[in-house]
């Protein structure tokens, strides 16, 4: 498929961005939410924004698109992984840590590779499979605040091992994404975009709203209850996650998710510059690792 030139990154990076305010204004409601209550919102009220997103996109540009069956598989798969996913990580952070467990559940970058290789047929260069390493090592780095040394040690246990599943299952989701979106053909980018966004959203709706109706209703009602600032989570969740799929359109999912930790770096830059923190040697290792594998991914791989 033609990558639409470099159009993927900036729209990558602004769906990272999305990302962070999003996260950001869903650490507000911990307070009033439990962590999957608080995953819920991201989907519940991102929805509405994507049906009206695709009833808009089918009325001022109607194309005929065509929709395989395989595109429900690959959505289907990918909203089901993600969410996964997602209780995964919540299982690491508890095993012991968020440090640990983050650390972890980087080595999605990795697997996106390997898995876009074997399922998608879009493998990496040789140069894209150095830089994918040397992306994860930054990570790992960066995000290991108590020392790289501790994430090693703590191999064998729980959180481990949970974060490893988590960024695997994160790993099929994107590669799904990408999957699906590429498999609907007739129409533009945006028409891609938009029918994947409601069908993942659809997914992912019901599925976890049903498990919140069968395990913990109060948390549907709590959500109600805030549901101005569930709203705004929402809204940069559209946002994010639409920013994702166009940009996974018009690249690899690889490419996408590995420029994406460019999020991280990002962070330890505020810190530095605007928080004024101190940071240890590794700090500027990893991000150095995490630039450099960046570069040689998007550029080379």
């Amino acid at each position: 498929m033609d990558s639409g030139g470099l159009i993927w990154i900036p729209v990558t990076l602004g769906a990272t961005a999305a990302q962070v305010m999003r996260t950001a204004r869903q650490h507000e409601l911990r307070g009033h939410l439990s962590s999957f209550g608080a995953a819920y919102v991201r989907f519940l009220f991102a929805w509405p924004l994507a049906l009206v997103s695709l009833a808009l996109t089918r009325v001022l540009s109607p194309q005929s698109l065509s929709v395989p069956f395989r595109f429900y598989l690959w959505i289907g798969a990918a909203a089901v992984v993600q969410i996964t996913g997602t209780a995964l990580l919540l299982q690491a952070f508890r095993a012991r840590d968020f440090a640990i467990g983050t650390v972890y559940s980087k080595s999605e970058v990795i697997l996106v590779a390997i898995g876009s290789a074997i399922f998608l047929n879009e493998p990496l260069r040789s140069t894209g499979w150095v830089g994918a390493v040397a992306v994860l090592m930054g990570v790992a780095l960066l995000a290991a605040t108590s020392g790289i040394s501790a994430a090693l040690r703590g191999l064998g246990d729980r959180a481990a091992w949970f974060g490893v599943a988590a960024g695997l299952f994160f790993a099929f989701s994107a590669i799904g994404i990408r999957g699906a979106s590429t498999s609907l053909t007739g129409a533009s980018v945006w028409h891609q975009t938009s029918f994947t966004l409601f069908a993942l959203l659809t997914f992912q709706m019901l599925i976890h709203g049903s498990l919140l109706s069968a395990f913990d209703r109060k948390q549907l009602i709590a959500i109600w209850r805030h549901r101005r600032t569930c709203f705004q989570v929402g809204f940069l969740s559209f946002a994010g996650t639409t920013g994702w799929i166009a940009a996974m359109t018009l690249a690899s999912a690889t490419k996408v998710r590995t420029l994406g930790q460019l999020e991280i770096v990002l962070a330890f830059a505020v810190s530095l510059t605007r928080l004024k923190e101190h940071h240890h040697f590794r700090d500027y290792l990893g991000s150095a690792l995490v630039l450099a594998g960046i570069l040689l991914v998007v550029a080379f791989g």
